[in-house]
């Protein structure tokens, strides 16, 4: 570049000096006759005005082309410091979308990243970076994976640390992390370069969600669990094979298609053993994108359902009868502490205060409560009724006579576990009614005319099931086929606390339902592979908020223990967002921060093209003004050559 410089300033001096002193060559021509002197003045005049309009417009193209390079100089000089400053920040995406294929599939964007990194390392002075200066970049940035941060805290982090005016970012700015409105956030004042390394033609399969089809897990029973598979950047349908195991133990393996843009669901049946619980890996088959092809998920210990009775009903009443028939439920008089469902018969002598006051404290604590209505007794029935706050309820006409029920409306959630295929021209019962009201929370069944036969009501954080008819053994409803079932799913829908089967951090956080009561004043601590983790905790609506630690890396299971002593373990995944490997474009993301102009500068990773080389070629690219530059100094020669060739003396 030096050379060029000298040798076009010394040819600029030459022509200034030709130019300015006149030093132009003279040739003399001598005429035989003046005859020919009119022809020579003729075609001198028309040579001379070419020559006039051509200098004319070299010298216009000289001020211009003098005038674009210092605009250019200024414009484009900015920007020609974003490959040339001395000191930059350079943050690096470490979420674990980064995990997965960069273009070539050669390997991870994490580690393309990292050897960019140490490229711009070795074109400039050194960076301020999270990460630390040695020479295993990729096994360095991997230390820095964390499942309780992500990829949108890089723009709060360049604003908290950055100590310089220009920074450098790397990541594949997915579109599930990175908002339009968190990209133009950057500061005005600073120059970033954004460095994208988002790969179109490698898709993605994992696990989105899995849930259970029932409320509670019964011992030695099967578990029906339920696995949601999703795609991302799928062009085409692709068959999935989906595996569950524990300990290494296969449970059991299936196949679901899965199309763009949609979702396939796989059911698999876990066997329950008693009290213990069991931690479940399911794993989908995807080789490309191997980062998040497992989802943990931990099922609790099964447990029977306790249920409590009066000492005043008789255990040959048919609805005790019915969960007694079951293992899965258990019976108690009396005094339950570990009960959730309650079936009390109205006495026809009336219900004390006492009584009264201790169905609202169980209803307080969040149990569930079902009333049987005594036949004799329809005005206390009604007055007890009023006292819990059940109001609006009646006594049924005595002119009504018994009449038929309708049959169960299939698509309630409530008969969803009872029914797995439909049932038609079901035949119903025929009931006398003692009780009549006109709302509820949620009716369970009518009868023909719509009015209701078993409704749930809520009262406090508790539910109340009241029957419109008695449940005695001269009701028809107690031999019909619904009577079983609707009575074990009343106990199986009790307002316990819901299975959470696992845990994707959100903004770092997990919510843990079932909280100890002492655990307020106890601290809680996570252990995996023998590493302790200590989380910031507090207590919020009865459940347990865990901010997880960045050392928490790794997704799996980690056991939880609350001042030393080990409640149920919990699951940790990646969040679902890091799957979704879509991300803008080099184009889109010049389109978003359009209005910043030069201050960003958008490159596209390349395997094949170093970071380094890259930027010296958009650095290259920008330098309009030396080519403006040289265009003056050709506007010069070519004036110099035309004043040359012009002929001196006549003043034609």
């Amino acid at each position: 570049m030096l050379p060029l410089l000298v040798g076009t300033a010394v040819a600029a001096v030459t022509l200034f000096i030709i130019h300015f002193f006149g030093l132009r060559l003279r040739q003399t021509l001598e005429f035989p006759h003046l005859q020919f002197l009119s022809v020579l003045i003729s075609r001198t005049r028309s040579v001379r005005k070419i020559y006039n309009y051509f200098l004319l417009f070299l010298r216009l193209l000289f001020i211009a082309s003098a005038l674009g390079a210092f605009i250019f100089y200024l414009v484009q000089g900015n920007r020609g410091q974003i490959s040339t400053g001395v000191k930059a920040t350079v943050l690096i995406d470490t979420s674990w979308s980064m995990q997965s294929s960069s273009s070539e599939k050669a390997s991870t964007k994490l580690t393309l990243a990292a050897k960019d990194y140490k490229e711009l390392q070795a074109l400039q002075s050194p960076y301020d970076t999270g990460v630390s200066d040695n020479k295993n970049y990729d096994e360095t940035l991997s230390n820095h994976l964390s499942l309780s941060s992500s990829a949108a805290d890089l723009l709060e982090q360049e604003d908290m640390i950055n100590r310089t005016s220009h920074t450098y970012i790397f990541s594949d700015f997915q579109r599930s992390v990175f908002t339009e409105t968190n990209l133009k956030k950057l500061s005005r004042k600073r120059h970033y370069t954004l460095v994208s390394y988002v790969n179109e033609n490698t898709s993605n399969l994992y696990v989105d969600s899995v849930w259970l089809d029932q409320p509670t897990l019964f011992p030695n029973s099967l578990a029906n669990v339920f696995v949601q598979v999703a795609g991302s950047m799928l062009t085409e349908g692709i068959s999935v094979k989906i595996t569950a195991s524990e300990d290494n133990s296969l449970l059991g393996t299936t196949q679901v298609l899965v199309e763009p843009g949609k979702k396939a669901i796989a059911r698999f049946k876990i066997p329950l053993t008693v009290g213990a619980e069991k931690q479940i890996i399911f794993s989908v088959e995807d080789a490309a994108t191997p980062f998040d092809n497992n989802f943990y998920v931990v099922l609790p210990k099964p447990t029977a359902v306790g249920i409590k009775i009066d000492e005043a009903i008789s255990t040959r009443h048919p609805v005790i009868q019915a969960y007694a028939t079951e293992p899965s439920f258990t019976i108690t008089k009396g005094r339950a502490q570990e009960a959730k469902l309650w079936v009390y018969e109205i006495p026809s002598t009336g219900v004390g205060l006492s009584t009264v006051a201790a169905i609202k404290a169980w209803l307080d604590d969040g149990r569930s409560l079902v009333l049987l209505p005594n036949a004799s007794a329809a005005n206390s029935t009604i007055a007890f009724l009023d006292q819990l706050g059940l109001k609006g309820i009646r006594e049924e006409s005595n002119q009504i006579d018994a009449k038929a029920l309708k049959e169960p409306d299939l698509s309630d959630a409530f008969f969803s576990q009872i029914f797995e295929k439909e049932v038609k021209n079901m035949r119903m019962p025929n009931v006398k009614p003692l009780l009549r009201w006109e709302s509820a929370y949620h009716t369970i069944l009518k009868f023909e005319d719509a009015t209701p036969f078993l409704s749930t009501f809520r009262i406090g954080n508790g539910q109340v099931h009241l029957f419109a008819s008695p449940l005695t053994s001269n009701s028809s409803f107690i031999s019909h086929p619904l009577f079983v079932p609707v009575l074990y799913q009343l106990a199986l829908t009790t307002s316990a606390a819901p299975i959470v089967l696992s845990h994707a951090p959100q903004n770092g956080t997990i919510t843990i339902p079932i909280v100890p009561k002492d655990v307020a004043n106890q601290q809680v601590a996570l252990y995996n592979n023998g590493q302790t983790y200590i989380p910031d905790q507090k207590i919020f609506q009865n459940q347990l908020q865990m901010t997880l630690p960045k050392e928490i890396s790794k997704p799996g299971f980690y056991t939880v223990t609350v001042a030393g002593k080990e409640v149920p373990s919990i699951a940790l995944n990646i969040p679902r967002v890091e799957s979704k490997l879509e991300g803008y474009t080099v184009g889109e993301l010049k389109e978003i921060l359009a209005e910043y102009g030069n201050k960003v500068n958008v490159l596209e990773a390349d395997e094949k093209i170093s970071l380094q080389k890259q930027l010296q070629m958009e650095g290259t690219s920008s330098s309009l003004w030396k080519y403006c530059l040289i265009l003056c100094f050709m506007c010069l020669i070519g004036e110099a050559v035309i004043l040359s060739t012009k002929k001196s003396g006549s003043s034609i």
